[in-house]
């Protein structure tokens, strides 16, 4: 698997712990817990994406293109089961600390690619 992919995906689960410890400092245990769940969410996905599109089923240009198309359509399948998932079963999720949560974790891949 590509080192950098790892890294930016430990980096996400690093945001998303450091914004659920300052939550449960600053709030309560449900914010933290809805912050938890949509950086989870953020880099859980990313992790997905990575174990899909690192074996290319050969070692030409198109088999490479190929294993990163189907690297995000895992991410995006994946994404879309666990949002569902989230909304279905945790009925005290606060959308804010949820979703600023998981733009974070977006933001941290978007700066490290305009950072390498």
């Amino acid at each position: 698997m590509n080192r950098k992919i790892l890294r930016i995906v430990a980096l996400q689960a690093g945001v998303t712990l450091l914004t659920v410890l300052v939550l449960l400092i600053c709030s309560d245990r449900v914010s933290a817990v809805s912050s938890a769940l949509g950086g989870s969410i953020g880099f859980l996905t990313g992790l997905a994406y990575a174990l899909r599109s690192s074996s290319p089923r050969g070692d030409t240009a198109r088999h490479w293109l190929q294993a990163q198309y189907a690297g995000e359509r895992f991410k995006f399948v994946t994404t879309v089961i666990l949002f569902s998932a989230t909304f279905a079963w945790y009925r005290s999720l606060r959308l804010p600390e949820f979703f600023l949560t998981y733009i974070a974790t977006l933001l941290v891949y978007f700066a490290a690619l305009l950072m390498d």
